[in-house]
């Protein structure tokens, strides 16, 4: 059987975020061993850092919409497609009619995990963080129709480069449908497209927009 691939990045307080929406993260001793006898630290840590996954409720009502903790395990373990779009330009979008040609071919089916391999790897980089590749609102549209479970994505926002909150089209799309965004995915450069077997575990932080996760895929046989 195939060994699991794990999708997450390292989190640190040199971990690349998008400022001044997103802080960095803070790291702070609480106890150490030489002076408490054990060791627990203190994070100051915003839900939209890292590999995280967001909830509805980062852009809608939490009076209509699932929080963070209201994700179910059966989402947590599930099945899901990596495309490939390596291949396109720094700051591109990727179009319906690409989006729908690897998700046929690789039987994209509903309550699934779809994950975008953009070529993007975490790094504190213009085109990492300015110029990276992003589904169009008309790739965003087709996910819906294919009603998958997840978009998960390589860059550490799902829409287009220095988009307005108004101009967010794939989260002001899919959030609605009830469907999850995952960014700030890692290790992409370890798989390749087709089928994978997906597990992503949020922290069920109460009432709360978002998480970061630990995302692993294995490739099914």
């Amino acid at each position: 059987m195939s060994e699991w691939i794990d999708l997450t990045q390292t989190l640190g307080e040199d971990s690349p975020t998008l400022p001044p929406l997103h802080p960095k993260p803070e790291f702070e001793d609480y106890a150490t061993l030489d002076e408490d006898g054990y060791n627990s630290t203190m994070i100051h840590l915003e839900t939209h850092c890292g590999t995280h996954m967001d909830a509805p409720t980062h852009f809608l009502s939490k009076d209509d919409h699932r929080t963070i903790d209201e994700i179910t395990p059966d989402e947590m373990v599930t099945e899901g497609v990596v495309c490939d779009f390596t291949h396109k330009e720094p700051g591109s979008a990727v179009s319906r009619e690409e989006l729908a040609e690897q998700a046929e071919r690789y039987d994209l089916s509903a309550g699934e995990y779809l994950i975008f391999d953009c070529g993007m790897a975490p790094a504190d980089t213009d085109e990492y963080l300015q110029n990276y590749v992003y589904p169009s609102e008309g790739a965003a549209e087709y996910m819906v129709e294919r009603d998958i479970a997840c978009l998960a994505i390589d860059a550490l926002s799902a829409d287009e480069p220095g988009a307005t909150l108004e101009e967010h089209h794939v989260h002001n799309t899919l959030f609605p449908e009830d469907i999850l965004i995952v960014e700030g995915v890692a290790n992409l450069d370890q798989v390749s497209a087709g089928r994978y077997d997906v597990v992503a575990t949020p922290i069920p932080y109460a009432d709360r927009d978002g998480s970061q996760i630990r995302l692993l895929v294995r490739p099914q046989e």
